[in-house]
């Protein structure tokens, strides 16, 4: 799968409302950060939280990725958050075709 195909999928996953499914993206000691917000989750209990949490506040989001570069270890990705067209960025760090630890940056200013 292209790195392109697995960030498209993961986005996806992130705009579906499945809990469950994105959790099969991280790994158990998941480090994740949302710095507008100020929230993150580790571990994938924290994470399962967190989504839960995201998917309530935003339940009509979904992402589209404009860009992503990989070496198979770190990752970072441009995109989109759909409909209110917020753009953001995240970088990480995977273990195999996991998510082990990812930041988010983009502008809380732009929410409707």
């Amino acid at each position: 799968m292209s790195d392109r195909a697995f960030f498209s999928q993961y986005l996806d996953a992130w705009g579906s409302g499945d809990v469950d499914a994105l959790m099969t993206w991280f790994t158990d000691d998941i480090d994740f950060r949302d710095t507008t917000t100020r929230h993150g989750a580790r571990g994938i209990e924290r994470m399962r939280r967190f989504a839960e949490a995201s998917f309530a506040s935003f339940p009509d989001s979904r992402f589209e990725l404009v860009s992503c570069v990989s070496d198979g270890r770190s990752f970072a990705m441009e995109w989109i958050m759909r409909p209110a067209d917020i753009p953001g960025v995240s970088f990480g760090r995977l273990d195999g075709r996991r998510v082990a630890e990812q930041r988010d940056y983009w502008d809380g200013r732009l929410m409707p």
